[in-house]
């Protein structure tokens, strides 16, 4: 019963203004930095050139080959263990997914240090023996974000929890 009513409070904390992300304006800088490159690279390899000279923008001169490098390898893994199908939308799409927040979300949780969290999250896209696959190097990844000045804000619920991803939207169609 106790869980009954703590998914009721997250669902109301949900509907106060402290839902997960819908549209890529809600996003901040760094977030939508990560949603693009997802979606770039998931788009085929003809978008990679590209992906490589906005990293060669966005992240300081050493950083940017080892943050593209860290991402091929996290969405490698990520395709190899995949728990399902990964839904996401076309690379100028101004919806966001809640696959696409989920990778946004354990990117933030592994920058804040939240490596339990992020392993939790990361459970919802990726089955248990791909864990490390994806998580590594997407941990890689989020390092070159912050020392790049991409420091994601770890949304959490009260008492300093993730809310539950069965509360977040879920993408229907892509487009």
């Amino acid at each position: 019963m106790a869980q009954r009513g703590d998914e009721a409070e997250d669902r109301a904390e949900l509907r106060q203004g402290h839902a997960w992300p819908t549209t890529t304006g809600e996003l901040t800088e760094g977030e939508r930095l990560v949603v693009w490159a997802f979606r770039r690279w998931v788009s085929g390899p003809e978008h990679l050139p590209m992906l490589a000279r906005e990293f060669d923008r966005q992240f300081l001169r050493q950083e940017a080959r080892p943050a593209l490098f860290a991402l091929d390898a996290a969405l490698t893994g990520l395709s190899r263990h995949a728990r399902r199908s990964i839904v996401y939308h076309q690379p100028c799409c101004a919806c966001v997914g809640a696959d696409e927040v989920c990778l946004v979300c354990i990117v933030a949780a592994q920058q804040a240090g939240a490596t339990t969290a992020a392993r939790a999250m990361a459970g919802w896209l990726v089955l248990p023996s791909g864990l490390d696959a994806f998580l590594t190097p997407l941990n890689a990844f989020g390092e070159r974000l912050a020392s790049s000045g991409h420091d994601l804000p770890y949304r959490v619920g009260q008492r300093n929890r993730p809310v539950p991803f069965v509360a977040m939207p879920v993408a229907l169609s892509v487009h």
